[in-house]
Formats: structure tokens, C-alpha cells, sequence
């Protein structure tokens, strides 16, 4: 059985939020919201490291 992966754009705990968002490295492109995981967000797109 495979677990299924909360999307953080329907998230409406804050501690799960919290958690999902931590070291955030993928983004959504519909809505923004940041993952680190790509499964997390609906639209994943990388998120480019500063320099």
C-alpha cells in the first residue's frame, strides 16, 4: 500500500505545514507554495539555490 503525500497547497494544519516546508526545494507553479518533496505540490518546479 502506498502512502500518499499531502499537497501543501490543501494543508490546513500549521505543524504538518511546517514540516512539509522545512528545506524547501521544489515550489508549486500555480499557487507558490514550497515543498521539499516534489510530490508535495501540485505544479513541481525546482527551486534554484542562491549564491
Amino acid at each position: 500500500m502506498r502512502r500518499e503525500h499531502a499537497k501543501v497547497c490543501a494543508v490546513t494544519d500549521s505543524r504538518l505545514l511546517t514540516k512539509l516546508a522545512d528545506k524547501a526545494e521544489f515550489c508549486c507553479a500555480r499557487c507558490g507554495a514550497k515543498a521539499h518533496d516534489s510530490e508535495s505540490v501540485c505544479e513541481p518546479e525546482l527551486i534554484e539555490p542562491d549564491h
